[in-house]
Parts: C-alpha cells; sequence; structure tokens
C-alpha cells in the first residue's frame, strides 16, 4: 500500500534510533498475547491495514531529510507479518533487533496452534513510546475480535494532537526558570554518582528476558486497602516496592552500602481522549530519589511528595523544550551528540506503571461474541545500558501484572527471579498490613 502520509521524527523519537545504533542496546517494545479462537492469516492482514490506516508510520520506514528523520513511503503488510509454527522462536524474534531504516518499525509474530494463537507485537521505540504502543496493541486485538463478532464500523481519525507549550506563559509564571535549573541539575546528577548501581555481572549488551509476577484479586485488593490506609496509591507503593528489592539485592550481593536509589517515572505530555491515540513518543521522565533503606510506606510517601512537585511546576517538560531544536539537526551530526551521559539517564532503573480503567479481556471476548478470548498476556520494555533491569507494572481494575524486563549478560534467570522474588515480598508484605487493617476494622 502506497502511504503519501509523512511524519517527521521529534528528537525524542530520534534519540531512540540512536541509542540502539551507538550502544547496540535494543530499543524496542513488546506484547505477547496469547489468544483461545480460530484466527485466520487474512484477519491478521485486515488487522495490520487497520492499523496502517490510523497510523501510516507503523508501516513505513526512515528515511534521511537533510535536516532530520521522516517516517514516509509504501506499507507493505507482508513486510509486517511473520508466521511461524515453531514456538521457539519467540525469543529470537524478542531479542532480533529492528532497523527502523529497512523494515518497518511495528511488526507481528503469529504462531498458530490448534484453536490457539501466540501473538507477539514489538515496536522500535522511535515509532512509540510504551502508552501509545500498548494502545495500538489492544486497538489490533480489539480489531481482530470485531471482525469475529461481525461489528465493524468505520474508522473515523479523531483529531489529535498535543498543543504546542506556551513559552513566553511559562516565563511569565517563572517556570521556564525551573526547568532549565532542573535540566542543568540532572546534568550534574549525571556525573555525580550518587544513586546506587543494581549490582549485576556486566554492563554490556545482550539479549532480554522477562521475569513475571502477578498480584491476583486478593492481594490487589488488599494492597489497594494499604494504599488507601498509608494516603497513597498503589503506584506508589510498587514504586517504592521495587526501590527497596534493587536495596536489598545489593546488600545481599555485594554488602553494598548506599541506599540512595533513583527511579527514571515517566510522565505523559499527551491530555484528552483523542491524544491518547497518538503515536511516537510524548513521554518524559522525571527522576526520582528514595532512600531505599526506609520503610515502604515512608519511601512510596517520598516518591509521591516528589513526583507531585515536578507535576506543579512542570519539570518534565524542561528536556523536550530545551532539546526541540535538535530535530532539526543532520542525522550524522545528531546521532554522534545525542548519547551522552545524561541523555541515556543517570538513575538506578526505570519504573512504568500502565493503569487500565476498564478489562479489555473481558471487552474483546464479548465483542466477538466468545470467538476470541485473551488467555494471558505479558510485556517487556527496553532496559538501558547502566540499568541492567527495570520493571513494569500492567494495573488492571481488580489485578495487577509485574513484569522485570532484564538484560541476560546482567542477570542470570536465577538472579533476575530471585530479584523479582523480593519485589513481589515487599508487596505482598503491604499487601498483609492492608488485610490486617481490614480485620481490625
Amino acid at each position: 500500500m502506497e502511504s503519501c502520509a509523512v511524519t517527521r521524527l521529534s528528537q525524542i523519537d530520534a534519540f531512540f534510533v540512536a541509542y540502539q545504533e551507538r550502544k547496540g542496546i535494543l530499543m524496542q517494545l513488546g506484547v505477547e498475547a496469547e489468544l483461545k479462537g480460530c484466527v485466520r492469516r487474512s484477519d491478521l492482514e485486515s488487522m495490520l491495514q487497520y492499523l496502517i490506516e490510523r497510523w501510516p508510520q507503523l508501516g513505513q520506514r526512515l528515511h534521511r531529510r537533510v535536516l532530520g528523520l521522516e517516517w514516509r513511503g509504501e506499507c507493505r503488510i507482508e513486510d509486517m507479518l511473520l508466521v511461524s509454527h515453531d514456538a521457539g522462536v519467540v525469543n529470537r524474534w524478542r531479542n532480533k533487533p529492528i532497523d527502523p531504516f529497512c523494515e518497518p518499525p511495528f511488526q507481528v509474530l503469529w504462531i498458530p496452534d490448534e484453536g490457539k494463537s501466540l501473538l507477539a507485537f514489538r515496536a522500535h521505540h522511535a515509532v512509540a513510546d510504551g502508552e501509545s504502543f500498548f494502545f495500538i496493541c489492544i486497538e489490533g486485538i480489539r480489531r481482530l475480535a470485531r471482525l469475529k463478532g461481525g461489528k465493524l464500523v468505520p474508522f473515523h481519525q479523531p483529531s489529535a494532537q498535543i498543543q504546542p507549550t506556551k513559552l513566553i506563559s511559562l516565563w511569565r509564571s517563572g517556570k521556564l526558570n525551573k526547568m532549565w535549573r532542573y535540566t542543568r541539575w540532572l546534568a550534574k546528577e549525571a556525573h555525580a554518582g550518587r544513586s546506587a548501581r543494581l549490582c549485576m555481572q556486566a554492563r554490556e549488551p545482550g539479549d532480554i528476558a522477562v521475569c513475571e509476577r502477578a498480584l491476583d484479586e486478593v492481594l490487589y485488593e488488599r494492597l489497594k486497602r494499604q494504599a488507601d490506609s498509608a494516603g497513597v496509591s498503589p503506584l506508589w507503593l510498587s514504586a517504592a516496592a521495587w526501590a527497596r528489592a534493587i536495596y536489598v539485592w545489593n546488600a545481599s550481593q555485594a554488602n553494598a552500602s548506599n541506599p540512595l536509589v533513583s527511579l527514571e517515572v515517566p510522565v505523559s505530555m499527551r491530555r484528552g481522549a483523542a491524544a491518547q491515540s497518538l503515536a511516537g513518543n510524548f513521554i518524559s521522565p522525571l527522576v526520582l530519589f528514595a532512600d531505599a533503606s526506609q520503610e515502604i510506606e515512608a519511601i512510596a510517601h517520598s516518591l509521591k511528595q516528589q513526583f507531585s512537585a515536578g507535576i506543579r511546576q512542570q519539570l518534565y517538560l524542561g528536556m523536550p523544550i530545551f532539546t526541540a531544536l535538535a530535530q532539526y539537526l543532520p542525522w550524522i551530526l545528531f546521532r554522534r551528540m545525542a548519547v551522552n551521559a545524561t541523555s541515556t539517564g543517570f538513575a538506578t532503573s526505570h519504573f512504568t506503571w500502565l493503569e487500565q480503567k476498564k478489562d479489555v479481556h473481558a471487552e474483546i471476548f464479548a465483542s466477538s461474541n466468545g470467538a476470541l478470548q485473551v488467555m494471558h498476556q505479558r510485556s517487556y520494555t527496553p532496559v538501558c545500558l547502566h540499568m541492567g533491569a527495570a520493571l513494569a507494572v500492567l494495573a488492571w481494575p481488580e489485578r495487577a501484572q509485574l513484569f522485570m524486563t532484564y538484560r541476560e549478560t546482567a542477570l542470570s534467570q536465577a538472579e533476575a527471579e530471585a530479584l523479582a522474588d523480593l519485589v513481589m515480598a515487599e508487596l505482598t508484605k503491604s499487601a498483609l498490613a492492608g488485610y490486617l487493617s481490614l480485620q481490625v476494622e
């Protein structure tokens, strides 16, 4: 399919291309869904056709402009879909780098198996952040469900755009100056080395793997109860549990005494329902510090207060604003300048919270008239070179899934499982406190 759409990459999008090329670290996001029900190749081709009509850049390739990069050109569905009957191909698929100059940045692997299917979605970070990637994958599965339910409706792309930041207003309010100071502080922290480092075998590129843990309905309800009692949300108890787990892990591995754990937490710049459908990177992080030797509730409070202050002052906008002109640099120059100690982050780890307001799996089952059911779903995220591991929590209305992505050069499978167990131990402890408070009442 020939596409006339052309999309310029922002400096944030382009950074992920440069990072993968310069450092050899996979800048890919993934969702792997196990489906029950009959799925045909034609269904998947129809799904992909639907997705590229909404987001043409998913099927295009990168092209160098005189100034910057852009998505443009033909979308070929056959280049986006891989069919295999070998379940072992999933790990190789997960760890095969996407070259966005030569292949579509969004791809699907389909493994059919007698009334069941594994659909593995993956995307280069340059075309989507975690928020938009998950939305796109869910929209793809929703399309499959409607194909099965016979309730297809014409697609009308809502008008959606990120409102331009009003620099004069920010300057008058004093926020622009605070943003500048924040970016300067980040640059200093990148070289200060105050944050603890996860104890690992080696800081070098390598394949990734995922450890998964779950909070069922009972545990999640208890955790929410404890969060209410502590005056925070489950988000902050989960982030605190990750910080605590890193601290306890370090102490057990090398008797490391540095309790100062820093977490890079993404902030969405999308506002409004229509903006949720925008592909690309519209996320900027805040870096939060915690004394991880404290109790989990105290850590959660500290993280929440730092985050709230950063949101009020809009500090997360500093990096996108002050680097905006970099998107117009020639690619060779941008590639050389963009990847440095400041831009690749200095935090101990990433923490991502993806909250779903409704049970999408139940919706898919209903809209397909019971013909399609999501049996299980897992996710993975990029892992920065010096971090070794990152945690993402997918929070459903009544349960939560925890996905710890780690690099196999950093941690063995046994070590990664032990670290994931430490996170669960912290959360289970907190959930038990919530249960006890309920019993007292």
